[in-house]
């Protein structure tokens, strides 16, 4: 049916400094991962999600590696997890990141509610 498609895809930034890793998440409680929703179906999920971090985040996606792909639970639903680390200018994404003031990376510890909706043994879905 055209116009009912809507594509879901979930993203975060992984952060290892002076011996903590932290990940970047929305600040809002419950925490959860950023998240974006995309009614083009000409898009894929990487390019959803590398776009979100160029055009409202601010982050150019070439300081950005990926790490690992994998599915999160969002409710009912599964959609894709992009998981990136930072590949240079550390300072620069990070000061990216707070200016949105809906972003903040939060160090693992407090990440296990989270982490329990992340399923990395399933194969990622492309639609």
């Amino acid at each position: 049916m055209k116009g009912s498609y809507v594509m879901k895809v979930s993203g975060t930034i992984i952060l290892d400094e002076k011996k903590t890793t932290s990940f970047l998440v929305m600040k809002e409680k419950p925490i959860t991962f950023p998240s974006i929703e995309e009614l083009d179906e000409s898009k894929t999920a990487l390019g959803v999600i590398l776009n979100y971090y160029l055009d409202v985040i601010g982050i150019n996606p070439d300081l950005l590696r990926l790490e690992e792909l994998s599915m999160v639970h969002k409710g009912d639903m599964k959609q894709n997890l992009f998981v990136f680390s930072i590949n240079s200018k550390v300072t620069d994404v990070k000061a990216a990141c707070a200016a949105t003031k809906l972003l903040e990376f939060t160090d693992v510890k407090q990440l296990q509610g989270l982490f329990n909706t992340v399923e990395i043994d399933m194969a990622p879905f492309f639609s």
